[in-house]
């Protein structure tokens, strides 16, 4: 249930999966009880007449031989009866044990932790448990008990009633009759408890499911700050990013002082070009920008003596057609190059 009434909103992904991780899931034990009650009734029509014949067959040698009745043979024959009652009750400890499993994994999938176990101090404050003995979850679980009660005494009403009908009978009749009998009572007495179950374990778990969706409930401040942190405040991101802005300028600018040439649109653009022979097959841009990063550029230039060539379309063209690091089109070469040829001709 949600601790707090300003706790109304739904629960975030994150906070769903932390839930999880703590072990907080929706999970209801009756569903699994139900489901091991079906599972043992589907096994046991299946697999009561092999336990019966092997069964008959145990005490028939056991009674047949005279020698198991002697004392040095007792821890044997005792040895042999255990192994061959627990190959018998083994696969019926499978089931269920596979029942539960499943059971679970349905309704939370595959999850283990351990974090449950861990030992909590407020675990040892009696005001919650004080406060639990009235809450809504209390309410629910008696009134759950008072009807698996109800079912029990139900269910066993009518098969007991049955049951006398026929116990008169139990000494006219042969202990293979006997036994059906109380076979067959036995397995309706599992059936009737396995279906009257699934409406009960529907109901735990739906409640179940209700409670565990209030108990995560958030506030609207905690899922604020919750983008905070997971999102990042805005007001740091975008610090963060003006900062990298700046840094990315300061990098670029530092290699407009390396460059051989920047190519201008006297306004807007500005690409500055670096060719070292030998070591580059083309011309790579090392700078480029448009308005204010532009004029930077120029001022860097100028500042390191750089030389600048006003070509608007040629700057326009490079500043559509490559990236800071690339190098330039094919298409551009002849320009370029004429470009290149005009400056080694000043500096000789």
């Amino acid at each position: 249930m949600a601790k707090e009434p300003d706790k109304t909103e739904k629960a975030t992904p994150h906070r769903r999966k932390k839930a999880r991780e703590e072990g907080q899931v929706a999970k209801s034990q009756d569903v699994a009880i139900s489901f091991s009650l079906v599972a043992v009734f589907l096994t046991f029509i299946s697999y009561i007449p092999f336990v019966f014949r092997k069964l008959y067959g145990i005490f028939t040698a056991f009674f047949s031989d005279p020698f198991h009745f002697l004392p040095e043979k007792n821890h044997w024959v005792y040895l042999e009866f255990i192994k061959d009652l627990a190959l018998l009750v083994g696969p019926v400890f499978m089931v269920l044990l596979v029942a539960g499993i499943a059971a679970n994994v349905i309704q939370v999938g595959f999850h283990i932790t351990f974090k449950p176990l861990m030992p909590k101090l407020s675990k040892l404050n009696p005001l919650p448990g004080i406060k639990r003995m009235f809450s809504l979850k209390t309410l629910f679980e008696l009134f759950k008990n008072l009807l698996k009660l109800f079912v029990a005494m139900v269910v066993s009403y009518y098969l007991v009633r049955y049951l006398l009908e026929d116990v008169f009978r139990f000494a006219t009749t042969s202990i293979e009759d006997d036994a059906a009998i109380l076979i067959k009572y036995s397995l309706i007495m599992i059936l009737g408890f396995a279906l009257l179950s699934i409406p009960v374990a529907i109901i735990d778990f739906m409640f179940r499911r209700y409670e565990f969706e209030e108990s995560i409930k958030m506030s609207k401040q905690e899922i604020k700050e919750e983008h905070k942190l997971y999102e990042g405040n805005p007001q740091i991101k975008s610090a963060i990013r003006k900062k990298m802005r700046e840094m990315s300028l300061t990098r670029m600018m530092a290699e407009v002082a390396k460059a051989d040439v920047v190519i201008t649109n006297p306004e807007h653009f500005a690409v500055a070009l670096k060719y070292e022979k030998g070591k580059m097959h083309a011309p790579k841009v090392v700078a480029k920008g448009v308005d204010r990063v532009a004029l930077r550029i120029k001022e860097e230039a100028k500042k390191y003596g750089v030389p600048i060539e006003e070509n608007p379309p040629l700057a326009r063209a490079l500043y559509q057609a490559c990236e800071i690091g690339d190098y330039i089109p094919e298409n551009l070469y002849q320009a370029i190059a004429r470009i290149f040829a005009k400056i080694y001709q000043k500096k000789s």
